[in-house]
């Protein structure tokens, strides 16, 4: 019987595989062309059929309904039960604990506070950091500014001491329930999202001006960060050190107490370093509503037009700023080092000693300046200013550069500011709310584009769509200026150490520095209006974008750049097809920081002309026109809203590679 050869042997019922099946990706571009056409037919029924902006009989009037809430505030201010027994409490809580500290620094005397500076920050952060204190307090002095200081910073102190006292707490609290976080969420990005300009208005109307409208609202916003902060600290604690602590018999609160939160301090820390510049932010803009301190000078040398005046209020702020940020950040990185101490001519002093010491020398400072040298604040004679430099420079600015700045005004206001307002406000709102929905879809989908075109419906809604639109023209054009010139600075810099350390102290001097404070050099070489509003927004926002773009090429894997350059591809190369694509997400980042702190500016701008809801909510303020202040507040947060999420969107969501 002959056997067939082993090729030509078959297996009975055996399934023959079915043919592999390719499926292409369809071409995009009939999409991307239906697309085209609808927009196109939507425009063009728009602009033929329909009026331009938002329609009247749409709008809301929350004004009179805020100005009956005002009236019963002013009626019921002494009798209602809310005002006697909650409000008016709480209103003079603060005045009182602001006014408590306040006094405390300043029977410290001169030398007693110095001295008392630098040792502590010595104590916590080391002998660098103690001289950069004693630097700084000195500087509030040398510059003739220390009672305004003093009042800045009791300010800031009891601020950052309530949002502490309530931010961590919560903040430990959602590390450890998820539903928790998810629940506040959603309130941490409006508290976060909203520009602190618009605090103030709701503040004013429960409790009046002056300290305690201007603490709520550093408070409000400065405690996010210290919630999200604790909150991510105790979420990254090591599954096995709670597992480790549970098998040992820990308890819920020993857990937490040993194990999680001293794992997490330097998270909590950096929510420290954050709600103290937040802070410090915020306690500047109150000068609005009559807070004290160093915001106050600036906001008196805004409105009389002296540089000087302002500058050394803003040099103050810088380096109380300073002072605090590397102060709080060297804290929260040198860590625990137990009861060692430190080696000082040959013999270890316990950090016990060295605390014991360290009050001995403050108190013995304090009782040096009230007694011997019976001064309070610091020697006159002691005392410069900045002044008379400052405002020489701005005159020769002016003097020099007014060609230079009338054709630079000539040419934002021709072709970009006038152009673009003409064409937001000449449209049909639907169709600015479209395109923000159309870009919201395309960059994260369904939810934010139908989130987006609500919110910009609620803007027409609360009537505030022309002024909306005149300051969506200003951050618009002031984010394509300081991308324009950051990216490519942040490019070089990231090439370049010698570059990014020469730049960095101008970065830093440019990002601490109030926004407040360029609003007046501007001011005085553009004419009034919406240029110079633009001009210090850009000056304002620049820094976060140069920083980000660096750090996100620094960020790419060193081994994907030798791998592009063993293949042969020259730096242009290199740069446009692994590191700037790579780097994405970081650079985007950077466009949603500049777009939130060009906002901020552009609100503020109202001081100088500026125009839109920074004018707005302005005027309202001097006039105590609480319903028209807030709808231009609830609108700069619908404004920021959109703009914010489609940014984050942009940076967060992978792009499918298409065509």
């Amino acid at each position: 019987m002959a056997i067939a050869p082993p090729e030509r042997l078959e297996v009975v019922g055996a399934i023959e595989p079915a043919p592999r099946v390719i499926h292409s990706e369809p071409h995009p571009w009939p999409r991307r062309l239906a697309f085209m056409a609808i927009a196109a037919v939507a425009a063009t029924i728009g602009l033929l059929w329909l009026s331009p902006g938002f329609p009247e009989g749409l709008v809301v009037g929350i004004e009179d309904w805020f100005a009956g809430v005002e009236s019963w505030i002013i009626d019921n201010q002494a009798t209602h039960w809310l005002f006697v027994y909650v409000l008016n409490p709480i209103e003079t809580a603060i005045t009182s604990t602001v006014q408590l500290v306040q006094d405390a620094l300043d029977r410290m005397t001169w030398l007693g506070f110095l001295a008392a500076s630098c040792a502590i920050a010595g104590m916590v952060a080391g002998w660098r950091m103690a001289l950069l204190a004693a630097a700084g307090v000195a500087t509030f002095g040398v510059l003739g500014v220390w009672e305004e200081s003093l009042e800045t910073l009791s300010l800031v102190l009891v601020a950052v001491a309530i949002s502490l006292i309530i931010g961590v707490p919560l903040g430990i609290w959602a590390g450890r329930k998820p539903r928790v976080e998810r629940g506040l969420r959603a309130f941490l990005d409006a508290m976060q999202t909203i520009p602190a300009y618009s605090y103030l208005l709701p503040a004013v109307l429960f409790f009046g001006i002056g300290e305690p409208p201007a603490l709520i609202a550093t408070v409000i916003f400065a405690l996010p960060p210290a919630v999200r902060l604790t909150a991510m600290g105790i979420r990254n604690v090591p599954p096995v050190s709670i597992e480790v602590a549970d098998a040992y018999g820990s308890t819920s609160r020993q857990t937490l107490s040993k194990v999680q939160i001293p794992l997490a301090k330097p998270s909590m820390m950096l929510g420290v370093n954050q709600t103290i510049m937040m802070a410090l932010g915020v306690v500047v803009i109150a000068a609005v509503v009559g807070a004290p301190g160093l915001g106050r000078q600036v906001l008196d040398g805004l409105k009389q037009l002296d540089v000087g005046e302002a500058l050394n209020g803003g040099i103050a702020i810088v380096m109380m700023a300073i002072v605090l940020d590397r102060v709080s950040t060297t804290w929260s990185q040198r860590g625990h080092a137990g009861d060692d101490g430190v080696e000082i001519g040959g013999r270890r002093i316990s950090r016990r000693t060295m605390w014991v010491g360290t009050a001995t020398s403050i108190v013995a400072a304090i009782l040096v300046g009230r007694e011997v040298l019976r001064q309070q604040e610091w020697p006159p004679e002691w005392t410069t200013s900045v002044a008379a430099p400052a405002n020489a420079i701005v005159e020769w600015s002016r003097d020099n550069l007014t060609g230079l700045a009338d054709v630079l005004s000539t040419f934002l206001l021709r072709f970009m500011l006038d152009p673009l307002e003409a064409l937001l406000i000449g449209v049909p709102w639907y169709m600015v709310a479209g395109a923000a929905a159309a870009v919201a879809w395309r960059v994260s989908g369904v939810r934010l584009a139908i989130a987006s075109f609500a919110c910009v419906f609620g803007i027409g809604v609360l009537g505030t769509w022309d002024l909306s639109m005149e300051t969506l023209t200003q951050v618009v054009v002031a984010v394509a200026i300081s991308v324009a010139i950051a990216i490519p600075i942040g490019v070089l810099a990231s090439r370049s150490d010698g570059l990014e350390r020469a730049i960095r102290p101008v970065l830093d001097a440019m990002q601490t520095m109030p926004a407040f404070v360029y609003l007046v050099p501007v001011l005085l070489i553009f004419a009034p209006g919406r240029v110079p509003a633009v001009i210090a927004a850009v000056i304002y926002a620049l820094p976060v974008g140069i920083r980000l773009t660096s750090h996100g090429i620094r960020g790419v894997p060193k081994e994907t750049v030798e791998a592009a350059r063993a293949y042969g591809s020259t730096p242009r190369q290199l740069l446009r097809k692994v590191q700037l694509p790579l780097a994405r997400p970081a650079i985007l980042l950077g466009v949603n920081q500049t777009i939130m702190m060009v906002l901020s500016v552009v609100i503020i701008a109202g001081l100088i002309g500026g125009g839109g809801l920074g004018f707005d909510i302005l005027v309202s303020l001097s006039k105590r026109n609480i319903g028209r202040g807030l709808a231009g507040g609830l609108s700069i947060l619908l404004l920021a809203v959109v703009l914010d999420r489609i940014t984050q969107a942009m940076g967060t969501t992978k792009r499918r590679e298409e065509g």
